[in-house]
């Protein structure tokens, strides 16, 4: 067998297992978690069982009691809520903003499009007192408005990233 071939072997060989060496390090939670979610109570709590595999039958008791005894659909239909008004108010925002400092020409547009870059240096941390405070003090604690007012202060500075549309033509041909 020519050498050239070993080696490319060799590099396949090792490629492939570097790929699924990261491919299992990647899908082992996911795993982990769907085999925990059938098993039993008995099967999680007895340290003696293996735990990569069911030692009792898979039971759906877990889900029953998910769906059954807690809130979970509606914290799920809160969630898709907010999560798409979120999405509809940085878009009806975000999008004018970037096309507008896109197109906005001179110094001015320069600085204003450097200025709204820095705030994405800003730690959303540095952001929760003095937002926390606005929501106290608009009595909206503990509501999904006040997600609806928080969430956008996050996502509009990111939307507004102005470069997709620095490369459009200002006239199309």
């Amino acid at each position: 067998m020519p050498r050239a071939t070993v080696a490319k072997a060799v590099q396949e060989t090792s490629f492939y297992g570097a790929v699924a060496f990261f491919f299992i390090l990647a899908a082992f939670p996911f795993y982990w978690m769907v085999i925990t979610s059938f098993k039993e109570n008995s099967d999680l709590y007895n340290v003696s069982n293996i735990p990569f595999w069911f030692n009792d039958p898979p039971t759906l008791e877990h889900f029953r009691y998910l769906f059954d005894k807690t809130l979970f659909v509606t914290w799920l239909l809160n969630s898709l809520v907010i999560g798409l008004c979120v999405v509809a108010i940085t878009l009806v925002t975000a999008l004018p903003a970037a096309y507008s400092l896109a197109r906005l020409t001179g110094r001015n547009g320069e600085a204003l499009g450097i200025g709204i870059f820095l705030t994405y240096l800003v730690p959303p941390t540095l952001l929760f007192l003095p937002l926390s405070r606005v929501i106290a003090n608009l009595g909206l604690q503990n509501s999904m408005w006040s997600l609806l007012l928080v969430y956008p202060t996050f996502t509009i500075p990111f939307c507004t990233s102005y470069n997709s549309f620095a490369m459009k033509p200002t006239a199309l041909p």
